[in-house]
């Protein structure tokens, strides 16, 4: 009688299609884990590989963030000549897409401008204060050194050390107007100033020659907690002769 019970069971059950439909959520699963994996080995293809988060094959996309949105965030270029001058500005840049360029560039990758010794670049009888470039970027930046910098310690950080590398006043208004309001939102911040190897990877070309360049470029990783860092080094670039200034930075979100 009980054999009879339990093969009725067993009848009725292959009739519902109940194991047919274990094995459709197991094969659910397992696509959508596979899918996860191609959409990441997607992601590891057409990603550089140096970039801050390691390539990990187990990871899982969501795991990973999306990193498109890492960039030079509004590097500016300021041209002082002792004396007005025509002046060529390249950008010479590898695996860098451009996202905003103004006003428009003149020549490949460069501006061809007429400057003033006042600071006022003159492009087809338009005056501009300076040069504005945005652009995508998946080179490795270097947070081995910096500073743990407090939202409350924010503006005395950037006035002190945009000082000390050279900024004038407007420069560093420029800079702390744009900049600040990044350091006050993450509350907590690791900034690292990026020296030769922003030089090495994000090159530019200047004709002629400046006697004096300062390039700035900030790195802000945003911390949850604070940590143990290197304090960085800073140098100074006396400003003398033909000037060129640069400044820009990078808001690191994952």
């Amino acid at each position: 009688m009980k054999f009879i019970i339990i093969f009725c069971l067993l009848v009725s059950l292959n009739c519902l299609n109940i194991p047919n439909y274990f094995k459709g959520i197991d094969n659910a699963r397992g696509n959508e884990r596979q899918y996860n994996r191609t959409k990441f080995n997607r992601y590891n293809i057409t990603k550089n590989k140096n970039q801050w988060i390691p390539i990990v094959d187990d990871i899982e996309e969501e795991e990973i963030g999306d990193q498109s949105d890492q960039g030079e965030a509004k590097p500016v270029i300021y041209l002082y000549p002792e004396e007005p001058m025509n002046i060529s500005v390249q950008l010479n840049f590898e695996k860098r897409i451009f996202t905003t360029i103004y006003p428009k560039f003149n020549g490949k990758n460069t501006w061809n401008v007429h400057a003033e010794p006042n600071g006022d670049i003159i492009i087809k009888g338009r005056k501009y204060p300076y040069l504005f470039w945005e652009a995508r970027s998946y080179a490795k930046q270097d947070l081995n050194e910096g500073f743990i910098v407090k939202d409350s310690d924010a503006e005395n950080f950037l006035e002190e050390k945009l000082s000390f590398l050279g900024l004038n006043d407007k420069e560093k208004t420029d800079f702390i107007t744009f900049w600040l309001p990044v350091l006050l939102r993450n509350k907590l911040s690791l900034c690292s100033f990026q020296g030769q190897n922003y030089h090495n990877t994000m090159k530019l070309n200047i004709t002629p020659k400046p006697d004096s360049l300062i390039r700035i470029f900030l790195s802000i990783k945003k911390l949850d907690f604070p940590i143990n860092i290197k304090e960085q080094k800073l140098k100074r670039v006396e400003r003398k002769g033909f000037t060129v200034v640069e400044w820009g930075g990078s808001d690191i979100k994952n």
